[in-house]
């Protein structure tokens, strides 16, 4: 099963990535792409430089002067009157209807189109009447969750629960009049209340009857364990960050398994998914909290190698060399590569908030360190 994820143009590129990404994290039959081309995506991000002294600053972001003891907001006010932009069911579905010409989809294939404008009946999303294209509002979330909520998080619930009814009912009307009228905790709820889907996502689950029909249905077991596990996983991570000002501490990471393979264990299991290299100097950096100068990387050769070694699916010893070397080499801009690359895995991963307490960080010039206390660092396969 094929599901594309289409953005419409006012939704940014940034905020569409982190959706898809938390779909794909999961792997199953059921396979998420995204609706834009690399070239599309290289094109969005990129960006010009019209000023040296704007190039060579580093630019602050919000989620640097996070402070965990810091009372975390429960809502955000809204003046009323407010005034929304939206559209019509009818020319949301057709955006659905343009992209699968666009791009040759089959009828068989799902397309969701991600829109930040509101919709003429209220609703966090819908089906239209091909009973394969639907629609999510990314907009509005934090209204009801809290100013801290990362809305990738309910977006991909979302999804999750469209899919699961278009393995219920036979088609879009049956879907539209299959919800629940009254709010149960089920992910089948339709929520007259909008405030009442804060109960069904932590739940994350159907009730008996919803169960039922998707036994009666025969739907694939390989289909509902990959669907479940995004909505755990998606609880987990929501349920962990919302106690996140309390507990004031951060997730733990497990490293696991001889391909040491690292995860966030209270953000859903969580993985963080680098290259081997990348994997190489992230664990590098673990094994060192005091903070090592980048100019010094030189002195360590033999640890880096012999995780890179290891890791990497070069079997040429002399190939390896090379991209030692190359990572090692203060004139070469490798390891600068490197670590950029981590940040943006980490920021996809887990979101601006907490990347600081990840990411390999440190002023220009200076030491770079992970923040984390390696107290929440766990090696499970360790004697």
């Amino acid at each position: 099963m094929k599901v594309h994820l289409v953005r419409s143009h006012e939704l940014g590129i940034g905020k569409f990535l982190d959706v898809l990404n938390v779909l794909q994290r999961f792997p199953g039959p059921v396979e998420f792409v995204s609706g834009e081309s690399e070239s599309e995506i290289r094109a969005l991000q990129s960006r010009i430089w019209e000023r040296e002294e704007d190039y060579e600053k580093q630019i602050e972001p919000p989620s640097m002067s996070i402070n965990l003891k810091k009372s975390y907001c429960l809502e955000v006010d809204i003046d009323f009157p407010h005034e929304e932009k939206f559209l019509s069911w009818k020319e949301l579905f057709e955006k659905c209807r343009q992209f699968r010409a666009k791009r040759g989809i089959p009828e068989e294939d799902v397309v969701f189109l991600l829109t930040e404008h509101g919709n003429e009946y209220n609703w966090f999303g819908s089906v239209g009447p091909s009973g394969k294209d639907f629609f999510i509002q990314t907009s509005g979330w934090r209204y009801f969750f809290g100013g801290r909520v990362d809305e990738r998080f309910p977006v991909a619930y979302e999804v999750v629960i469209w899919l699961l009814r278009s393995h219920m009912y036979p088609g879009w009307e049956e879907m539209l009049h299959g919800v629940h009228k009254e709010t149960r905790g089920c992910g089948n709820d339709f929520c007259k209340e909008k405030k009442d889907i804060i109960l069904k996502m932590r739940t994350a689950d159907l009730c008996h009857s919803c169960m039922g029909i998707l036994q009666e249905r025969s739907v694939p077991r390989l289909v509902l364990n990959q669907l479940f596990g995004i909505m755990d996983g998606i609880r987990s991570s929501m349920t962990f960050r919302s106690r996140l000002g309390v507990i004031q501490s951060p997730s733990r990471l497990e490293v696991r398994g001889r391909n040491f393979r690292m995860f966030l264990t209270d953000l859903g299991n969580l993985e963080l998914d680098f290259n081997p290299k990348e994997r190489s100097v992230y664990l590098f950096f673990l094994n060192h909290p005091e903070g090592v100068h980048l100019t010094c990387l030189q002195d360590h050769r033999e640890e880096i190698s012999s995780y890179y070694s290891r890791l990497t699916n070069q079997s040429d010893v002399a190939d390896i060399k090379r991209s030692i070397d190359r990572l090692l080499n203060p004139l070469d801009n490798d390891i600068n590569v490197v670590l950029s690359r981590i940040r943006r895995k980490i920021r996809t991963a887990v979101g601006s908030e907490l990347s600081e307490i990840y990411g390999i960080e440190g002023p220009h010039g200076a030491e770079k360190r992970i923040m984390l206390d390696r107290e929440f660092v766990v090696y499970p396969d360790k004697g």
